[in-house]
């Protein structure tokens, strides 16, 4: 199934992720008031669009997303589940999944073994990704101090520090503005230019990079907002040169990716599970409301949350929460809209090891806070995602362009379908993959 000879009849593969573009910015910008030249031209008048959309993972969170995406597996088969790792304690200082899985092949990987160049830039999830030019998405604290770090899990170890003396500091994942995505889009086209265009005659390349600036712009300013809107045209001016670029170094023997990672929605509420734990002695607070022990906890992912036991065989506490549970299910002002079990939870591919999932009604935004109100209206954050992957406004967009693909429309896509099709292009199946290859079916 894994070939490792070279395919210099393939093409070079370019894979954009534009955080929680939703399909409608695409088909429907006259009526948001954004402007988007280069999608319009590339996609929509030369390439194959999904107006639909495509269906997210179950959560629609972006660390298990891209893992998703570049896997063709679901967050409970590759393992990441949420953006930070579950830590009621505090231990691990707020780390996220900052690290490519190591259950299943991502299409880095199997570019690589068959006979891809392999890069990414600043995509989520890519520390220890398994390919030739890999600057990783990974944060300390916003100062020089990421790019040593970076640099030192980079592939190959050296490249941020090199890449720095041209663009200047790298964005290493703090910095989600417009300004840190004209870092993300200046690494990308360094890279292209100085790493695969000196090598692209001897095979073709897989890359992949990303956008953060205009979900960052909707979570502070709300989906439909002016802030929102720049955001999203000044990554369609991105996008234009990157494409541009990629397509010269191939000249033109190339297909193009832009996918997003799930949708987004607007918030009106903010509810906090854990302060109903905590009232039932399953979370214990010092005097300043710092976590002491805890029996049972639950941990946000947008309008998600995971609940796990720290002790699964504990019967007293899983009574106690189940008791929980039960309240939240009867009370009609509660803002949950589905409580799953761990079983249930996992047949959704997502969140193995929880005891609960509650899923939140649109607009309800979880929190982890332990003490305070447990509903409110004072908003953290102006919109977010992690909503049901079954909610219209939770769809994710797809499109492709370039070299043998033809301009039309697809319906039915998952954001699982994105590794497999995009390796049937490259001519190789991805092993692992529970999705398809889309362009098969039709």
């Amino acid at each position: 199934m894994l070939q490792n000879d070279h395919k210099q009849d393939s093409p070079s593969v370019l894979l954009i992720s534009v955080d929680a573009l939703k399909p409608e910015f695409v088909f429907d910008q006259e009526r948001l008031g954004v402007h988007l030249p280069n999608i319009t031209n590339y996609f929509l008048e030369n390439g194959l669009t999904a107006p639909d959309g495509m269906k997210s993972v179950f959560p629609t969170f972006t660390y298990p997303c891209h893992q998703s995406m570049i896997t063709g597996t679901s967050p409970a088969t590759h393992g990441i589940v949420n953006n930070g790792i579950f830590d009621p304690d505090g231990k691990h200082l707020g780390a996220w999944h900052w690290f490519a899985n190591t259950r299943v092949m991502t299409l880095w990987e199997a570019a690589r073994k068959n006979g891809y160049w392999s890069a990414s830039v600043a995509f989520p999830t890519s520390v220890g990704a398994k390919g030739d030019f890999i600057a990783p998405e990974y944060w300390w604290d916003g100062s020089s101090l990421d790019s040593q770090f970076i640099n030192a899990v980079a592939v190959p170890q050296g490249i941020i520090l090199e890449m720095e003396q041209e663009i200047g500091q790298y964005a290493g994942g703090l910095d989600l503005s417009d300004a840190g995505d004209a870092q993300r889009g200046k690494a990308a086209l360094w890279m292209l230019r100085n790493k695969l265009a000196p090598v692209i005659s001897e095979k073709p390349f897989f890359m992949s990079a990303y956008f953060a600036s205009f979900d960052e712009s909707a979570h502070q300013n709300g989906v439909y907002s002016r802030e929102a809107a720049h955001s999203l045209e000044n990554i369609d001016r991105m996008l234009g040169e990157l494409i541009g670029e990629a397509m010269r170094i191939t000249d033109g023997h190339l297909v193009v990716c832009v996918v997003a990672d799930h949708g987004t929605l607007d918030n009106t509420h903010n509810i906090s599970p854990n302060v109903l734990l905590h009232n039932a002695g399953l979370i214990e607070t010092d005097a300043q409301g710092r976590i002491v022990s805890w029996k049972a906890f639950s941990q946000r992912a947008g309008g998600t949350a995971e609940i796990r036991l720290a002790d699964p065989e504990d019967t007293e506490a899983a009574a106690a929460l189940k008791t929980v549970m039960d309240q939240l299910a009867a009370d009609p002002d509660s803002g949950i809209l589905e409580i799953l079990t761990g079983e249930e939870a996992r047949a959704r591919g997502g969140f193995p090891e929880a005891a609960y999932v509650l899923v939140s009604q649109k607009g309800y935004e979880l929190r982890d806070d332990v003490t305070g109100s447990y509903c409110r209206t004072r908003l953290t954050q102006k919109a977010q995602h992690g909503y049901s992957e079954n909610f219209p406004e939770m769809r994710a967009s797809f499109m492709l362009t370039g070299e043998g693909i033809s301009k039309g429309q697809i319906s039915n896509v998952r954001l699982i379908d994105v590794a497999p099709t995009l390796a049937g292009l490259m001519h190789f199946v991805l092993p692992d993959a529970e999705g398809r290859d889309v362009l098969k079916q039709m």
